[in-house]
């Protein structure tokens, strides 16, 4: 009975709520104007920012300027006034007299030291050896004695060790004596032979060095 009764109501309010929805369907009435627009929203939040562009393309360069013209050279000065001659200066004082030059002539003679020839030497499988022999120099002056060889001065005289002393020395005669060997450096030839001392004296002559001649 009593589930009975619940069952009847509940069919009794859906028919009553399904008249109502009709007569509120039916009361409707025509739509109102529209309503004044709202405010502004806030503005949004800045976004981030973008990624750089690539850079542009390099500019070409530029024309070059025309250079310029040439200045005018300018005007040459005038040249100065001369000046005053100045006043000759005094005379010096004389100077003193020199030494009297030697009177003394040297001379000297080169021979072979192998044979009786005078004046020529013979090379024997390339080497020779001779004899110089001068006089008229001062007793006991010391000899420096060269051979003009290729355009330049060979010493053929030698030193005392260690020092500049020549070991040439004329004898209480004015005279010497000096034997040299000549090695395979020398050929058949003409040659000056100069003894020079160091008290002024001096002199020379040549020497013919020939190929030995075969008997």
């Amino acid at each position: 009975m009593t589930g009975l009764l619940r069952g009847k109501l509940k069919a009794f309010l859906l028919i009553g709520t399904m008249f109502a929805l009709m007569a509120a369907i039916a009361c409707q009435g025509e739509r109102g104007p529209a309503g004044a627009p709202g405010a502004a929203g806030n503005p949004g939040n800045p976004g981030a920012a973008g990624a750089p562009g690539e850079p542009g393309e390099p500019g070409e360069p530029g024309n070059p300027g025309e250079a310029g013209a040439p200045g005018e050279a300018g005007n040459p000065g005038n040249p100065g006034n001369t000046g005053t001659a100045g006043a000759d200066g005094a005379d010096g004082a004389a100077g003193a007299d020199g030494e009297d030059g030697t009177t003394m002539v040297a001379g000297i003679t080169v021979f072979d030291a192998s044979g009786p020839s005078t004046g020529a030497a013979e090379l024997t499988a390339g080497t020779a050896s001779i004899t110089i022999i001068g006089g008229g120099f001062a007793k006991g002056e010391f000899l420096s004695v060269s051979a003009k060889k290729g355009g330049f001065d060979k010493l053929l005289s030698g030193t005392v060790d260690r020092t500049n002393v020549s070991d040439t020395v004329a004898n209480e005669n004015g005279a010497f004596t000096l034997t040299v060997d000549l090695d395979d450096s020398w050929g058949a030839g003409l040659y000056t032979i100069i003894a020079t001392g160091d008290q002024g004296n001096r002199g020379a002559n040549a020497f013919l060095l020939v190929d030995k001649i075969g008997g």
